[in-house]
């Protein structure tokens, strides 16, 4: 694995992918949204069905607002979009798919065994990783999980690693953590809760079982939770979900990452302030190195962060992920 080359992905390296994949529809078959990986102002009609974002209020501070009064629709809306999304665009960007000529391939087989680390909720690099045998879920969420496999096909094993991890700060849909189970012991009449020594994880795709075959999801026991409560919401304080054991597993993943990389690339990120808490750490681990970011607004967005981590050699390069993709990776060292 080459960690001298690390990258963190954003909304922006997804934006691409419909358009990449070929799908002409429009909208989506099931819900009939748009079928395009949203930005955060995407979110409003998606999510609250209104085009209008109240006076003096954030996206943000509106899931916060709506999971305050118990009311999860908008956060169901927007996970079961993204894996939606998952479900009918990227199999056409995969290996054996219709597109596969694609930026995101090119851009994976170029930087074959760089760390992927992500904020994003989709699974578009796990899903192409996977078709090439390049990754499994097994080891490349960059921590062991457990999964299930179909039966062996043509009497070859399913026994192929990752060649680099892609790691979701903010939680994966389809993993969660199980922290305690249910025992009896001699002379109990009924089961007594145990923790256990280290948190477990499972791997459950959820509705995306298919794009993940030949791994399947572990069985549902207890505690199972489902995908919306798997990641951290998108609400302007995210300290409380940074505190969920698969996701501060992943950060000190990631950052042991950051510290030994030469380089790190930022495609599409644009560190939201209302993602300080997550970003923050990371960046504090980064002490006299390039960060080189691709974003369409990459100048106006080092412009805000330079005084806040002078510390880092910050550079910019005003492309989109698939202009950057197309000039050759202007700007970084391969």
């Amino acid at each position: 694995m080459d960690q001298s080359l690390v990258f963190i992905l954003g909304a922006g390296f997804s934006i691409d992918a419909v358009s990449e994949s070929g799908y002409s529809a429009g909208t989506l078959p099931a819900s009939g949204l748009p079928a395009r990986y949203p930005l955060v102002a995407d979110l409003l009609n998606i999510c609250f069905k209104t085009d209008i974002l109240p006076p003096g209020k954030s996206i943000e501070e509106l899931f916060q607002d709506s999971i305050d009064k118990r009311n999860m629709e908008p956060l169901d809306a927007l996970y079961s979009y993204i894996m939606e999304l998952d479900y009918y665009i990227t199999p056409s960007l995969r290996q054996g798919g219709r597109n596969y000529n694609n930026i995101y391939t090119t851009f994976l087989h170029d930087f074959p065994e760089s760390p992927l680390i992500t904020f994003n909720y989709d699974s578009i690099p796990e899903i192409l990783l996977l078709a090439e045998q390049l990754w499994s879920p097994d080891d490349g969420y960059g921590l062991p999980v457990q999964t299930q496999k179909t039966p062996v096909r043509n009497g070859l094993p399913y026994n192929w690693t990752s060649l680099r991890p892609v790691l979701h700060l903010h939680g994966s849909l389809c993993v969660y953590s199980k922290t305690f189970y249910f025992e009896k012991q001699p002379g109990q009449d009924y089961p007594i809760m145990q923790n256990h020594n280290e948190p477990i994880f499972l791997f459950d795709p959820d509705r995306l079982g298919h794009c993940f075959l030949p791994f399947e999801r572990v069985p549902p026991g207890v505690p199972y939770t489902y995908p919306i409560e798997r990641v951290i919401a998108p609400i302007p304080d995210k300290t409380e979900g940074l505190k969920e054991e698969f996701i501060k597993a992943v950060y000190k993943k990631a950052m042991e990452f950051l510290v030994s990389a030469n380089q790190i690339i930022v495609i599409g990120y644009s560190f939201n302030p209302d993602d300080h808490t997550s970003y923050t750490q990371l960046l504090d681990k980064i002490v006299n190195k390039p960060v080189f970011l691709i974003a369409p607004d990459a100048r106006f967005i080092i412009d805000r962060l330079a005084n806040h981590y002078p510390n880092i050699q910050w550079k910019a390069n005003n492309m989109s992920f698939k202009e950057w993709v197309k000039h050759g990776y202007q700007g970084i060292r391969k």
